[in-house]
């Protein structure tokens, strides 16, 4: 049973609205379509585009909105094309890691990696955490978080107290089916989707936020993925993204010299060794500079630059313990970025880039200057 307006879903293949299916209707389509029920046994409810070719399930409250789940009841060419290889390593990867609880939440597994849980570097890094809500619109109906994932960290879950609706839009059903559970009594909708793909209609949500995914997306898919996070924004709203700039940081750079160096020649020889054998699945990366963020799009007026963290966990490894005065050092730096924060998203690691979208009447003023 569906408990939001359907009308905001579009089809990702045929770019149609969808009109949701009730359990006799989807009973139907299978029995006509598809020979063994039985396979289709956990399926009850689902939507189908308006030229009825393309049938998508719901399962446990998760819209199956991923061209590669849907089924095809039309009559002629299926027109769904396949994944690229570097895209399809990020869709093998999420769907294989696992979780661990983590204060009562369900996290990746793989999140020690990334995120430095020492009791040092907690006020810091929490505090980074919630940087995201400085630059979304004080309250909405619609957030699209998209690539959300498991959502397993309280101060991501509070991203969305202004907003009517979360949409989880994840590219893995195993990270919403952990965000479902994390949300808890937060109203969620949550699609399965692909953010170079997104399937909901022009200017549907009042903000778009995207933390720590555009990277994991191929170079040359970036671009689409920051158009259509733009096109499915409200007028007025915004797509905020947190992104990294990896050897682009000049910071990271010059602090941590020898262990960039490494990094950087182990990223590039994973690339190499991913195409040349079949490994299990690992994390496609591409950071892009700030300034192809100014030069690619038609709304580069409105891209701005902050700061959500300028270090990374390297560089908390290395520096930062309470032998060393390491809380003093990043009470120094919170203030510092939180006062600078175009200058650290700029050199730092991690900047925010937000993007507003104006009216029609502001953009066309805009462009005519």
């Amino acid at each position: 049973m569906v408990s939001f307006d359907p009308s905001i879903l579009q089809c990702p293949v045929t770019k149609e609205r969808l009109t949701y299916a009730d359990e006799k209707t989807t009973f139907a389509y299978l029995t006509k379509h598809f020979h063994e029920r039985q396979k289709a046994e956990n399926i009850h409810d689902g939507f189908v585009n308006a030229s009825e070719s393309y049938f998508y399930p719901v399962i446990d409250d998760i819209i199956l909105l991923l061209p590669a789940y849907a089924l095809f009841i039309g009559n002629g060419k299926d027109h769904r094309g396949r994944m690229a290889f570097d895209k399809e390593r990020v869709f093998q990867y999420y769907n294989q890691v696992g979780y661990e609880v983590k204060n009562d939440r369900k996290i990746y597994e793989d999140s020690p990696k990334w995120v430095d849980f020492r009791d040092v570097a907690s006020k810091y890094v929490r505090n980074s955490f919630t940087k995201a809500q400085k630059y979304l619109p004080a309250s909405g109906k619609y957030l699209l978080d998209i690539a959300s994932g498991p959502i397993g960290l309280e101060e991501y879950l509070s991203l969305s107290d202004s907003f009517e609706y979360r949409i989880c839009a994840d590219i893995s059903v195993n990270a919403l089916i952990q965000a479902k559970f994390n949300l808890g009594t937060q109203k969620g909708i949550f699609l399965c989707a692909d953010i170079t793909n997104i399937p909901l209609q022009d200017n549907s949500c009042d903000a778009v936020l995207c933390q720590h995914t555009l990277y994991h997306i191929p170079k040359n898919e970036q671009k689409t993925a920051v158009n259509e996070m733009y096109r499915v924004t409200k007028a007025g709203g915004n797509t905020t993204i947190v992104y990294s700039l990896f050897y682009r940081s000049w910071f990271m750079n010059i602090t941590l010299f020898p262990i960039q160096l490494y990094r950087i020649a182990r990223h590039f020889a994973g690339k190499a060794y991913v195409r040349l054998f079949n490994s299990k699945p690992r994390l496609y990366f591409y950071p892009h500079s700030l300034r192809w963020f100014k030069r690619n799009f038609a709304f580069t007026h409105a891209v701005e630059i902050f700061c959500w963290r300028s270090t990374n966990k390297y560089f908390l490894n290395l520096y930062i313990h309470k032998w060393l005065f390491g809380q003093k050092l990043l009470e120094w730096l919170r203030k510092s970025e939180d006062k600078h924060p175009g200058f650290w998203g700029r050199v730092g690691e991690y900047p925010v880039i937000r993007i507003r979208k104006g009216t029609r009447d502001e953009r066309q003023v805009t462009m005519s200057k």
